[in-house]
């Protein structure tokens, strides 16, 4: 499953490839119309100096300088994102779907996204040049030209990914690295369900459940779906930011390595259905089985850093 069906957007991502070379370009466009265009319909669009009609956008894409000099960027491509090589991925989406984008980096980058806009200058700045001069996301709210001339819809805003941010999220949506269930809805779980991970040694969190299993920290997740299944982390440090890359790379186990500075999370998501099979009596004998499984490849992994 990619971006676009995981988070149900209904426009195609669009990938954004500047060029130092001129290319021919036909039609005449708005940088912020442009992108609407193949968002919607898929087309392909080249936006060159002469074509793109309006003086902003030239400004902030580097078409010319802010004194009207020659700036680096000679040509923009402006095409459906399909994986090929680009600067930024362009997402035009409503808040609800924002929300879900968010709150899933939040839990694979362990950072929150952030909206820096002005109301000016909006697609082709503040989701494109910002996004491609700093390489972080950034959210805008458009402008008042990409409302009334690129065809944006009152409930539509863009955000804008940096290329290898965007992959790491499709990478995570594949390995189903990330489905947890937010806080409001922790707080919805039946209450013997609740009680029946604290009989096992686990205190609920917010938005997962927590212990500690032959001396190593475990967190449990919910993963909302059509299973309701379980996702189970645990951590090993390591001494450097280095070595803990090494050994993630390295290695070739059932198991996803997720390296986090001198860290490493490790992870895999169980095939029990947590609200259907937690009554079970052999509810608690499995989940233990499984915790084990996880706790004796971390110390594994753990001896791995002498051969990385």
């Amino acid at each position: 499953m990619n971006f676009r069906d995981y988070f149900e957007i209904p426009l195609n991502p669009v990938a954004v490839i500047f060029r130092k070379e001129e290319m021919d370009a036909e039609g005449e466009y708005r940088f912020c119309e442009a992108v609407r265009i193949v968002a919607e319909h898929g087309e392909r669009i080249v936006i060159n100096e002469f074509n793109l009609m309006c003086a902003g956008a030239l400004v902030s894409l580097g078409f010319v300088t802010e004194m009207a000099e020659e700036g680096e960027t000679r040509s923009i491509v402006l095409e459906p994102y399909r994986g090929q090589e680009c600067d930024v991925v362009l997402v035009v989406a409503t808040p609800d779907r924002i929300m879900r984008i968010s709150s899933y980096y939040k839990n694979l980058f362990d950072e929150e996204l952030k909206a820096q806009f002005a109301g000016e200058t909006a697609v082709c700045g503040e989701a494109t040049a910002r996004v491609r001069d700093t390489g972080e996301p950034n959210i805008s709210f458009l402008c008042p030209g990409a409302r009334e001339i690129g065809n944006y819809r009152r409930e539509e805003v863009v955000i804008g990914f940096p290329k290898d941010v965007f992959v790491r999220i499709e990478t995570a949506i594949r390995k189903q690295e990330v489905k947890a269930l937010c806080g409001c809805l922790m707080d919805d779980l039946p209450k013997d369900l609740i009680e029946r991970f604290e009989q096992m040694g686990f205190d609920k969190s917010t938005d997962h459940f927590f212990g500690f299993v032959s001396g190593k920290s475990v967190k449990l997740y919910i993963f909302k779906g059509e299973k309701n299944t379980l996702g189970i982390y645990t951590s090993v440090k390591f001494k450097s930011e280095e070595e803990a890359e090494r050994v993630a790379e390295s290695y070739a186990g059932e198991y996803v390595l997720m390296p986090r500075e001198n860290w490493i999370e490790i992870m895999k998501v169980s095939d029990i259905d947590v609200f259907q099979e937690y009554r079970k009596p052999d509810f608690e004998k499995r989940l233990n089985s499984e915790i084990e499984k996880i706790v004796e490849e971390a110390r594994r992994i753990k001896g791995l850093k002498a051969r990385a």
